[in-house]
């Protein structure tokens, strides 16, 4: 009889410790609440959930951990599982020490009259779920299965930001396969489709949760991951899966280079642009290098390097500590004065100055340009005011990006600043540049009337270099555009040229939309686009950009 007791209770605890290993594979926790909510039984990372270790959790109120806005819910939750049964899987957050919060947990569980009116709860830590809205938008090269680029950076964002409540390290990963695409683009479709596949499996199986890994080019992919990874042990597996699919047996060479993707103070919203610019940066770092302090070589945590970067951007725009050049852009045939276009010049800590061209696509990048065009609205404004104040009546055109005029908040700023200097209104013009596409032209169009109807004259720079610029020039009102220099030397090599740029001339005069010649250096250049029926020009030839601007006229005060 004792063996059969002994060998029934034997059976009976394996049991119990085979559904206990079951229940584990879910939830990182299992607790067992009496009818009051108290809890009677704990197993498992209560110390990471509940700030607790299990057997200091008997007797107590579950409820009492909850975060205070998670209470009702859950008590709400647990009083419907009493009637259907069981809960669903919800998501909340406990109340730790110091009054810090959980990472996200997921919470489900079961109510079971038959022992003891019990619930019986698993909690699992949520750190790798994405928010809803985050989900519906990931985009995936076909090919591969993994993330595409932006895609890839909201991925990484979101798991930056659970990093930081639990102190997960993470490190960044970039793999470039070399030869990669000519060898996929001689491989059958079908070898090539496998082959892909598999490649987009390494990664995923060794990114966090499985799926924070993304194709980044033809032949780059990056991959967020932990430390311990052995990417070495990662690349010999690729290098001996693609040289077994290769037809010729030869396979590609893959290099990979690792940096430190951290995000201590960073807060979401400028961490999510700081992502996507340092992806994008990592890609290309041996031939891209803006930078004020730390963006220069090979940074240990590019996010942080490149937040930094953000952060001394942000101030020097906002604290106005910035240089501006002025130059002339001359009326046609004679050359007299019609205006200047301010230039903006950065510097960074050697003394050096840093490409404009850098500059601005950092700015797009990071969704910081809109901040540096407001700047250069209140300093110009600011200038005219005191030249006005001197006597000196001059115009000056600002540069605005495209990407500002979709930017709501800036052109209502701009608009209350426009509102409080309106007697310097009459002497300022603004261009406006296209580094990148203007999406959402009807928005940027209404923004543009409005600047107009307080008496800003608009230019539009770069006409004519792409397609987008006629679509700019049929919605929007201007009443300047700006043809490029390079555009022009290539169309005045030939005739053909020469009579399509004389029709282009015509057409914008047609609308009532005057004409400026850029990067104008020879006199030959200057004949060539006044008889092409140019009204202005600009170039080295008619002055350089210069600090000070009334070297223009010392000698000539007619020009004022």
């Amino acid at each position: 009889m004792d063996k059969l007791i002994k060998a029934r209770t034997t059976e009976l605890r394996n049991e119990r410790n085979r559904f206990a290993a079951l229940a584990f594979v879910w939830g990182d926790l299992l607790l067992e609440l009496d009818g009051d909510f108290r809890i009677v039984f704990a197993s498992g990372a209560s110390d990471g959930i509940l700030g607790r270790r299990p057997q200091e959790l008997s007797g107590k109120l579950f409820t009492s951990f909850l975060a205070k806005q998670f209470r009702p819910l859950v008590a709400e939750m647990l009083h419907v599982a009493r009637r259907r049964g069981r809960m669903d899987n919800i998501q909340v957050r406990f109340a730790q020490h110091d009054e810090q919060l959980s990472p996200p947990v997921s919470m489900s569980g079961y109510f079971l009259p038959d022992l003891g009116d019990h619930f019986f709860v698993a909690l699992r830590v949520a750190i790798n779920s994405l928010p809803p809205d985050i989900a519906g938008s990931i985009q995936r090269d076909n090919a591969t299965g993994l993330l595409d680029e932006e895609s890839l950076s909201k991925v990484v964002t979101e798991r930056l930001v659970a990093q930081r409540e639990t102190g997960t390290e993470h490190k960044f990963t970039l793999m470039t396969l070399n030869a990669f695409d000519p060898l996929c683009k001689r491989m059958a479709q079908l070898e090539r489709n496998e082959l892909m596949a598999s490649v987009g499996a390494f990664l995923r199986a060794h990114s966090v949760a499985g799926d924070t890994a993304g194709r980044l080019g033809p032949e780059k992919f990056g991959m967020l991951h932990r430390p311990d990874v052995p990417i070495g042990d990662l690349e010999r597996r690729i290098e001996e899966c693609v040289r077994d699919a290769d037809p010729k047996g030869i396979g590609v060479e893959v290099t990979s280079t690792v940096t430190d993707f951290t995000a201590e103070v960073i807060p979401p919203g400028d961490l999510a642009r700081g992502v996507l610019y340092s992806i994008r940066r990592f890609c290309d770092r041996q031939d891209h290098g803006f930078t004020f302090s730390r963006l220069m070589g090979q940074a240990d945590n590019l996010v942080n390097s490149t937040f930094s970067a953000m952060q001394d951007f942000g101030m020097r725009v906002d604290r106005l500590k910035f240089d501006t050049v002025y130059q002339p852009i001359v009326r046609l045939p004679n050359a007299e004065i019609h205006h200047f276009e301010v230039l903006v010049r950065f510097y960074d800590d050697a003394g050096e100055l840093i490409p404009t061209q850098d500059l601005i696509a950092f700015a797009e990048q990071v969704n910081m340009v809109h901040r540096l065009d407001l700047a250069m609205l209140r300093r110009n404004l600011k200038w005219i005011k005191s030249q006005l104040q001197s006597g000196i009546t001059v115009r000056v055109a600002v540069n605005i990006s495209g990407h500002s005029l979709e930017n709501p908040d800036f052109c209502r700023s701009a608009i209350a600043l426009f509102e409080r200097n309106r007697e310097t209104l009459g002497q300022l013009m603004i261009e406006v540049t296209e580094t990148s596409e203007i999406k959402d032209i009807d928005t940027a169009a209404r923004w543009i009337a409005r600047f107009r109807e307080l008496g800003i004259e608009i230019c539009l720079d770069d006409f004519g270099t792409g397609a987008s610029n006629f679509r700019y020039l049929s919605a929007m009102e201007v009443d300047y555009v700006k043809i490029d220099g390079e555009s022009i030397r290539q169309s005045m090599k030939t005739g053909k040229g020469q009579a399509f740029m004389r029709s282009l001339v015509d057409l914008c005069h047609e609308i009532n939309v005057e004409v400026v010649g850029e990067m104008i250096e020879t006199d030959e250049m200057r004949e060539l686009i006044t008889k092409a029926g140019f009204d202005f020009a600009q170039g080295y030839l008619f002055g350089k950009p210069e600090a000070d601007i009334s070297l223009y006229w010392r000698d000539a005060s007619p020009r004022r």
